[in-house]
């Protein structure tokens, strides 16, 4: 039996402000996703496909595709939510309290199919993106195919910023941090978690990973030792220098 896929005629949720209901959906999904690490592989097959659709509808210069998951759970009535910043380029993603958060000032950042519609499961801060040089059958067309694919727990749709270099994911005490992979020491990839596309001539080009989850040399998955004191991480100038301290930048 072929299944039942919605039309949608505009992109939901990406570049509109969203509502107290879209911050606890954003919760909810979060504590769903798995770690990277337990996800299967993602074909080449499928990047293939997925990387002509973006560029065909011109949707490759502000979107790109992201593997589904989380890194630990989050309490009732928070969510994730990023923010970006210079030298080095970084994504600083906490989990934060859904009350403390100005709609007006944040936007949906990493999304999945979630009960019927795209949810995002990680914020960010900042003006909302300019997607109105996307192809208006896009949409429609990326979520029939992860349907069709069974992809929609693999997956998820991710608007681009914060360096157009490729970053390491590292994980801290409940929050992540994205940093340009060129700053980053003493760690080794583990798993690519995001990828970009771009035309190259009259073909569609996937891009080398634009996002790489990587784990410390030590073997530890954290960055900071459990069992030891963690650092106090009261703003980006507190975690640049913990991350050095560390041998991480």
């Amino acid at each position: 039996m072929a299944a039942q896929v919605a039309k949608y005629s505009v992109l939901p949720r990406l570049d509109m402000a969203l509502e107290i209901q879209d911050f606890r959906a954003s919760g909810e999904l979060y504590n769903t996703l798995l770690d990277d690490s337990d996800q299967p592989p993602v074909s080449e097959e499928h990047i293939t496909d997925l990387a002509e659709m973006f560029v065909r509808h011109n949707a490759d210069k502000v979107l790109g595709i992201h593997l589904i998951h989380g890194h630990f759970k989050i309490p009732k009535n928070t969510v994730m939510l990023g923010s970006n910043f210079e030298n080095p380029s970084l994504r600083w993603t906490k989990v934060t309290d859904i009350e403390e958060i100005d709609p007006s000032r944040v936007h949906g950042h990493i999304f999945a199919l979630y009960q019927g519609g795209l949810c995002a499961y990680e914020l960010q801060d900042g003006p909302l993106p300019d997607l109105s040089g996307i192809g208006p059958g896009f949409l429609d067309e990326f979520i029939n195919y992860i349907i069709k694919k069974n992809l929609t727990s693999l997956i998820g749709l991710q608007i681009l910023g914060c360096s157009d270099g490729s970053m390491s994911e590292l994980i801290l005490d409940q929050a992540t941090v994205m940093v340009e992979s060129t700053f980053v020491k003493n760690t080794v990839p583990t798993r690519i978690t995001g990828w970009k596309f771009e035309a190259s001539g009259s073909k569609p080009r996937v891009c080398s990973a634009n996002e790489t989850h990587a784990v410390m040399t030590s073997g530890n998955h954290k960055v900071f030792n459990a069992g030891k004191p963690l650092p106090k991480l009261d703003n980006v100038d507190d975690l640049k220098a913990a991350l050095a301290v560390v041998g991480v930048i």
